[in-house]
């Protein structure tokens, strides 16, 4: 009798450390399932962000892109107008040059500054 109680003893210790495993398994897959929803929770969030990121960026691009454009287009604007301004002002030189050349010139500052005229006129 003694002998088959050492065997039950035996196997009661058996049972309960085959108990003790199979929680601690239980509990390492319920930790594990919930290690795995937490990750799959964060790269959720982590693809929402990127994509919420990316859209903010290729909104930031095309602005740039188009102040670009304009300021491209103003600088395009900007030099035409240099270019006719300079035209014009060239075109005055040469009417005045040709003006002093014809030796009107001293009439028209005469008839421009009409106190001068008259100082040189008495």
């Amino acid at each position: 009798m003694a002998f088959k109680s050492a065997i039950e003893m035996e196997n009661t210790n058996y049972e309960e450390e085959l108990k003790n495993d199979r929680r601690l398994v239980c509990s390492l897959i319920y930790e594990i399932n919930c290690r795995k929803e937490k990750l799959s929770q964060m790269e959720r969030e982590n693809n929402e962000m990127t994509t919420t990121l990316r859209g903010l960026i290729n909104g930031l691009i095309a602005k740039i892109n188009s102040k670009d454009s304009n300021l491209w287009g103003w600088e395009l604007q900007y030099n035409v107008t240099v270019r006719q301004l300079k035209g014009k002002n060239a075109a005055l030189c040469r009417a005045f040059a040709e003006a002093i050349r014809k030796g009107k010139a001293g009439n028209f500052k005469l008839s421009c500054f009409p106190s001068l005229a008259k100082v040189l006129a008495s």
